[in-house]
């Protein structure tokens, strides 16, 4: 299993809609390995391998990140959000400002012993480059519209068996798919699809799904491990260490029960372990997936981690490991109802 692979994903910016340096990065790792590599007009990234049933994997390649909306004359750009954030982790992280440069700052809001402390919202923070004017600022090329990144390294812990990057929901899937992909001999037609824009509306599946029209689907993704201090068990969406999270229903999509029964016995039969997913207040591509042509049946595996939607999450490498062993099974012998 290629880290380094995993590595370039998560230290690439991708905020939805621009897409382009993780997509770069696919086309390279996919060229030559694949029968076609093709994209679409709205950013999708589609690699073609094997005959017969056409079966979609989907990932989506846009993370969660921040635009500017305006410039104060004293330099400070306030920001909106592209995709789910919690402004509350924020505060005091690094960023990258992408203007005529690369421009490194820094999210502010008002000192907690400069006022009454609270959880701020979203129009109350500001990034801070430095700048000494609003003028200076823009002839850095900051402007409305300027994208913002999360500024965060990608950490392998051996120690723990752990990795901490930025954007693993959904690089996770990303590499899962690569990574299959480049070594299977698939028992069907394969179809990869690096999605966009699914952190702004489930976008680009939408229009990846009308084009390929699947006989069958799969969507990889990075999921929120919440068994972390102050959430009760019976709360647990998934965990780490305990394998691939297995979908069973989202606000979007009830897994067909022969897909999830077939899904369940293919990890049993590889002797991994795994868990079972149930998440009724989020959703995934699959949704749109499953609403295209005549309807779709739609699995969806996910990696576990902490922490996602914001600057930077944890994985465990095991989930990884195990994630990628069911993936590549059902690349190579897809299920049939």
């Amino acid at each position: 299993m290629d880290l380094k692979l995993l590595e370039r994903l998560s230290l690439a910016s991708a905020p939805p809609g621009f897409e382009d340096e993780v997509r770069e990065i696919l086309k390279e790792e996919l060229e030559g390995r694949v029968d076609e590599l093709q994209e679409d007009g709205f950013g999708n990234l589609y690699a073609v391998k094997g005959s017969g049933r056409k079966v979609m994997f989907a990932a989506h390649m846009d993370e969660v990140a921040m635009m500017v909306r305006h410039i104060d004359e004293r330099g400070f750009l306030r920001v909106v959000a592209l995709g789910g954030l919690s402004p509350s982790q924020l505060v005091a992280q690094r960023v990258v400002v992408h203007g005529k440069v690369k421009l490194r700052g820094i999210v502010g809001t008002l000192p907690a012993h400069m006022g009454e402390e609270k959880i701020p919202k979203m129009d109350e923070l500001y990034v801070d480059v430095g700048a000494s004017s609003g003028e200076e600022a823009r002839s850095l090329g900051i402007r409305p519209g300027t994208l913002i990144t999360f500024d965060s390294p990608f950490i392998y812990q051996p120690e723990t068996g752990s990795l901490i990057g930025k954007a693993l929901d959904d690089r996770l899937g990303c590499f899962l798919l690569a990574e299959a992909l480049k070594s299977v001999e698939p028992g069907e037609k394969i179809y990869a699809v690096f999605t966009c824009e699914e952190e702004r509306g489930l976008r680009g599946a939408q229009v990846a799904a009308n084009r390929v029209r699947p006989d069958l689907a799969f969507v990889l993704e990075g999921t929120i491990a919440s068994d972390v201090p102050e959430v009760q068990e019976y709360n647990y969406i998934t965990q780490l260490g305990k394998g691939p999270a297995i979908r069973v229903m989202d606000r979007g999509l009830i897994v067909k029960g022969w897909l999830l029964e077939s899904i369940i016995a293919r990890a049993e039969g590889l002797g991994i372990p795994y868990q079972l997913q149930l998440s009724p207040v989020s959703s995934t591509d699959a949704a749109p997936i499953s609403l295209s042509g005549d309807g779709v049946a739609v699995g969806v595996i996910s990696v576990p981690a902490r922490y996602i939607h914001s600057p930077q999450a944890l994985a465990k490498v095991s989930d990884i490991e195990n994630s990628l062993k069911l993936v590549k099974s059902l690349m190579e012998d897809p299920p049939r109802k």
